[in-house]
């Protein structure tokens, strides 16, 4: 498959289309610049995601602790925030995505598809699927005892 049929060969010949159909060369730049702020923005924002998730599956297993003893507050804000991630990651690159190959035959709607996808975690938000990285430390803090609690139990309990 040549260099037209991959992902990034779509969007440099629907660059091209812009100079084509009569576009200043100021609105190509424009263009340019407003695809480089999405894919830039989107890049970076799944490189966070991909942090907080490997801080999500290290702590995790300390809510785990707390959800026999009756605690499930912890667990279910961290499960929240589990999908919250994962839909977000999903849902940006799949508009944008389709942003880009839309941008070839519509420009103004390929941009707002684009632009749009970084948004996409605002709008989660409001919906209750928490995307932020703020975190409950208190709720941490008392997974963690927990944890050394019954492990100290179990310990005492297998010494006997």
């Amino acid at each position: 498959m040549g260099a037209s049929g991959t992902l990034k060969g779509k969007a440099l010949e629907a660059l091209a289309n812009v100079g084509r159909a009569g576009l200043s060369p100021l609105i190509g730049i424009f263009c340019i610049l407003l695809m480089g702020y999405a894919i830039i923005k989107i890049f970076f924002a799944n490189l966070k995601r991909g942090g907080i998730r490997l801080i999500q599956i290290a702590v995790g297993s300390l809510y785990m602790f707390s959800v026999p003893r009756g605690y499930i507050d912890g667990f279910v804000s961290w499960s929240k925030q589990v999908v919250g991630l994962c839909l977000t990651a999903f849902l940006q690159a799949t508009i944008l995505i389709a942003g880009l190959l839309v941008f070839n035959q519509n420009l103004l709607l390929g941009l707002g598809l684009m632009l749009a996808s970084s948004e996409i975690p605002r709008i989660a938000g409001q919906f209750g699927l928490d995307t932020s990285t703020k975190a409950n430390f208190m709720s941490t803090v008392y997974a963690a005892h927990s944890a050394v609690n019954i492990t100290r139990t179990i310990v005492k309990g297998g010494a006997k």
